[in-house]
Formats: structure tokens, C-alpha cells, sequence
């Protein structure tokens, strides 16, 4: 199992702390909280690290990289350059990971069973708002709050295998929004199957070490 930390620091910083969309917009605010993120992130889960010249020079460089990455980021919205900028950042995640798996195995206070299951925490609930944000299912300055919601107690539930609970998640989230908003839309629907979708791969990604 590879501990994904730089993975987790890359989507923590920049996903759950800011709103990665925005930033592709040159928004200067998300853009300045991503950077401050970013370094805060880093330092909480990899301070143990630190002490050791392999740690330090690795979550320094990658903090830089980070910082360049969301700096080039608001070149452009398209799509595609979307696509290919986060392709590049989830690639350069790995590479700082993969050689030093055995390394961060031996020396993080963070195991990786842990780090890959707040790996998919984060991707199911606040990577899949901005997939949403991305193409159009919700506002660029929503935080979609509710959804991210559902998708974290989903991620949580289908993971420990309890069924029922999922079941009451996705009634009681259907219930909560039809009092609400009144006015259906159809990510009533597309987020909590999303969340149980994505969560059952997970689970079968992590029991079988592929991740």
C-alpha cells in the first residue's frame, strides 16, 4: 500500500480549504489561500518529517511546486487546461511519493492505510464539488455544503460496510432538501450515487492494496 501523502496534501490544500475553481479564474483571494493552505497543510502532516534532511527537502520542494502550480493554474479556465494542470499535479504527487513509499512508511506518524482512507475522504466530498462546479451541476462560489455532507457520511458508511446507514443517509438527505429548496435538481440524485459509487471503489482499491 503506498502512503499517498503528497496526494493528500495536493487535494487537501487546494480542494478543501479553497476553492480550486476559482483559482483557475484568477481569483486573487482563492489564489492567495490556496498558497497559505498549501504551507499550513504541508507542515501539519509532515512535521515528523522535518528533522530529517530526506523530509525537509521533499516537503520543501513540493510546497514549491505547489506554489508554481497554483500560480500557472489562472493562465487559463478551459477545460482542458483543467484537466491537463491537475493530471500534472496528481502526477508530480506521485513521483515525490512513490520512491520515498518505503521511507514515509518507516518515518510518518501518518500509516498508510490512514492516509489513503482521508485520500479518498477528501476526493469524495469536496474533488467532487468542484468536478460539479466544473461542469455546471452547481454555482463557481458554491461550497455545496450539503453535498459534501452526504458524500462524507457516505464515504464513511460504505467503507465500515454499513448498509443501513447509507439507506438513511441518502432518504434523510432527500428529505432535508425537498423541505428545504422544494424546486428538485437532478444532483439530488447524481451526488449521493456518485459517493456510493466512488466509496465502493475505494474500499476495493484499499482491501486490495492497489493503492
Amino acid at each position: 500500500m503506498i502512503p499517498n501523502l503528497f496526494l493528500l496534501i495536493y487535494t487537501v490544500s487546494d480542494y478543501g480549504f479553497s476553492n480550486n475553481s476559482l483559482i483557475y479564474k484568477h481569483d486573487r483571494k482563492e489564489i492567495q489561500k490556496a498558497l497559505i493552505w498549501t504551507v499550513l497543510v504541508a507542515l501539519a502532516l509532515t512535521f515528523d518529517l522535518l528533522t530529517n534532511w530526506i523530509g525537509l527537502l521533499s516537503v520543501t520542494l513540493f510546497i514549491l511546486f505547489m506554489g508554481v502550480s497554483t500560480l500557472i493554474k489562472s493562465r487559463s479556465d478551459k477545460n482542458s487546461w483543467y484537466v491537463l494542470s491537475e493530471l500534472i499535479n496528481v502526477g508530480v504527487a506521485l513521483i515525490f511519493t512513490i520512491p520515498l513509499s518505503n521511507w514515509l512508511d518507516a518515518h510518518s506518524y501518518l500509516q498508510s492505510p490512514f492516509v489513503n482512507y482521508l485520500l479518498g475522504l477528501t476526493i469524495a466530498s469536496v474533488v467532487f464539488a468542484d468536478v460539479f462546479r466544473r461542469v455546471g451541476y452547481l454555482p463557481e462560489i458554491s461550497g455545496d455544503s450539503d453535498g459534501n455532507f452526504e458524500r462524507i457520511l457516505l464515504f464513511i458508511f460504505v467503507m465500515a460496510w454499513q448498509w443501513w446507514y447509507v439507506a438513511l443517509i441518502v432518504v434523510g438527505m432527500l428529505v432535508y432538501r425537498l423541505i428545504r429548496y422544494r424546486k428538485i435538481s437532478k444532483l439530488w440524485f447524481i451526488s449521493p450515487s456518485i459517493g456510493i459509487l466512488f466509496s465502493l471503489l475505494w474500499l476495493l482499491l484499499m482491501k486490495f492494496y492497489l493503492i
